[in-house]
């Protein structure tokens, strides 16, 4: 198939110009060894036809006759005479050569391969973390780690191979070019059935390509499996079902192993191929050599000697070639990720402004459209304001925009409609790091590196001191907790933070991002899976923050929001009302007041009191 050929050449060919970009240096000095060894390789096989005649075999007959007389002028030239012995040892230096070239062009070849992983890996990490929040979210961590991981060693692989097909390559073309000037016919007739076998090869090439397609994809679905079944494992045993996700973990597991098997398969039986077709070669050669042509004694045991290491060379050529394209793939599996990644980049800034948070910060009629065709606004025309020092809540359903308004406040996602304004001008990408630089934010799921509560609080601000440390902690009701540990500030949390309880993770995480001083913290949906005391305790930090900061609470808990300067309930992306708690729970047909009575939270009936009619 001549698309799925040309597929694999284009892409061996744009796997070859990225690995010679990775290091230009390494790349020529891999291409001059490789020619060093193939030269070598010409004389330490040349000097087999001197020790021929100096072992008594006639090398004067055929195209042998030349070939004598040039080594007896070459050692002429240093003074010394092609007996046995000094023959014999200018082989063995030859070959010390040949050993050395060989040991140099390995170690270079290695320091290739790793310039050009160690550039791809980070290069893909950098895309994937450049991409468009919106798009990354729409991704599998799985896919990510996959292709970070497993894909770019196989990609490893393919380097190693590659470099070796070429050395084996240059040298099956010096044994060539020696059997050429020795029988070219017979050279021809060998060549000639080699080319054929190449042809037959075609089939087991594709079965290779998509043999390794399908590794590709039954690998990133193991790799998604486990991700999955490990992060929700508490979870599948408090249900008790754990048997069934460790029997659908075999299943996927099973199915890596079957492609993994075909592979395995494929090459055997292409390697059982290639072993009998060069027992043929040589079988064949040597009764044509032989019976047919009638080619002298001297020139039949060089050729049988050429082609007897030709023909395994041209085998290995045909499995290396099989073995690259099992795993080329994966690099089309990571090029692709990293395209897809460049393409759904966040435009980068044309130069860095700095920006600071005085009075304000505005939605001017902001909506957003997280398909981007405009059928399914999360945002609809919202105009709100947030005033700088103060309080701010916003407040709706699940599902009414109030994270969606949070990730544009962070500049994680950009309006599709209007602009967001800081102290009255637009917030630009120039603008974005210095924006980002000044926000602290809590999310409801705190995440908590696997290390220590030190770590964890350094993490945002590299350079806190020790007393910044527990500053930060008391900020965030955190001081008394970590206090009471064994080790402190060196407690080691666990993933994702699981050797806490879920209050203290909560807890700090809001002092990891007070930690960071921030002009505007941000807490969404911070309290969202606590319980009252730990939400009591998070709610006396905040009310202690109180005009020290810009804070915005983005909850549908009202017992969160009963203290907040301004209060905009949102409800289906579009803001239905806005005031202070007494004004909204008094004002008649208020939507606050309904949540207050259950009406759309029924889980928050106790969180406030409910206003009279009178009030109403």
């Amino acid at each position: 198939m001549p698309d799925e050929s040309s597929n694999r050449l284009g892409l061996l060919r744009s796997f070859s110009a990225r690995l010679i970009a990775a290091s230009p240096r390494y790349a020529a000095e891999t291409v001059i060894l490789l020619l060093a060894l193939s030269a070598t390789e010409g004389v330490g096989l040349l000097m087999l036809v001197p020790l021929l005649q100096l072992v008594g075999v006639d090398t004067r007959q055929g195209n042998l006759g030349g070939v004598v007389p040039w080594f007896g002028r070459a050692f002429g030239a240093v003074g010394l005479q092609p007996t046995l012995g000094v023959v014999l040892i200018v082989y063995v230096v030859v070959v010390a050569a040949q050993g050395l070239i060989q040991r140099r062009q390995t170690i270079v070849g290695a320091l290739l391969e790793r310039e050009f992983v160690s550039g791809l890996r980070p290069r893909l990490y950098q895309a994937i973390a450049g991409t468009r929040w919106v798009v990354f979210s729409r991704g599998r961590i799985s896919d990510y780690a996959e292709a970070l991981t497993k894909e770019i060693d196989r990609v490893s692989m393919v380097t190693y191979a590659l470099m070796d097909l070429a050395a084996l390559a240059i040298i099956a073309l010096v044994y060539i070019a020696l059997a050429v000037r020795i029988s070219p016919t017979m050279t021809g007739i060998v060549l000639g059935t080699a080319g054929l076998v190449a042809l037959t090869t075609r089939g087991a090439m594709r079965q290779a390509s998509t043999a390794g397609h399908r590794y590709s994809q039954a690998s990133a679905q193991l790799y998604s499996a486990i991700t999955e079944h490990l992060t929700g494992m508490k979870l599948a045993r408090s249900y008790g079902v754990e048997a069934r996700h460790a029997e659908q973990f075999s299943q996927v597991s099973s199915h890596v192993d079957g492609v993994n098997l075909a592979i395995t398969r494929t090459q055997a039986r292409f390697r059982q191929w290639l072993g009998l077709a060069t027992a043929g070669f040589l079988a064949v050669i040597v009764y044509v050599s032989h019976s047919v042509l009638a080619i002298a004694t001297a020139q039949l045991l060089l050729l049988l000697f050429l082609f007897a290491r030709l023909v395994p060379r041209l085998s290995t050529i045909y499995e290396k070639t099989q073995f690259i394209a099992s795993l080329l793939p994966a690099f089309e599996t990571i090029t692709s990720l990293e395209r897809r990644c460049l393409d759904a980049a966040e435009p980068p800034a044309t130069s860095q402004r700095s920006i600071t948070l005085g009075r304000q910060v505005a939605f001017d009629r902001v909506s957003f459209d997280y398909r981007g065709d405009g059928t399914v606004l999360a945002l609809r025309d919202v105009a709100v304001s947030i005033v700088s020092g103060k309080t701010t809540a916003i407040v709706g359903p699940s599902g009414s925009g109030k994270s969606t308004m949070a990730d544009i406040l962070i500049g994680l996602l950009e309006p599709t409609a209007g602009r967001l304004l800081i102290d009255g001008k637009p917030l630009t990408r120039d603008d974005m790091r210095s924006w980002r630089e000044q926000i602290g934010y809590v999310p409801q799921e705190p995440f908590l590196f696997h290390d220590t509560i030190r770590a964890n609080l350094l993490w945002a601000r590299p350079g806190a001191t020790e007393a910044d440390l527990w500053e930060a902690l008391r900020l965030g009701a955190a001081e008394g907790f970590v206090q009471g540990l064994p080790q402190g500030l060196d407690t080691v949390v666990g993933d994702r933070g699981v050797l806490v309880s879920g209050g203290e993770r909560q807890r700090l995480a809001l002092a990891r991002a007070l930690l960071r001083r921030p002009a505007i913290l941000i807490l969404d949906e911070a309290t969202s899976s606590l319980d009252a005391a730990n939400e009591s305790r998070i709610q006396r930090a905040i009310d202690d923050l109180h005009e020290q900061m810009t804070i915005v609470v983005v909850t549908h808990r009202l017992s969160m929001i009963r203290h907040a300067d301004a209060i905009h309930v949102i409800d289906k992306g579009t803001l239905v009302e806005s005031g202070t708690w007494d004004e909204l729970m008094s004002r008649p047909f208020s939507r606050l007041a309904d949540f207050a009575r259950g009406q759309v939270f029924p889980d928050e009936t106790q969180a406030a009191p409910l206003p009279s009619v009178a009030q109403r």
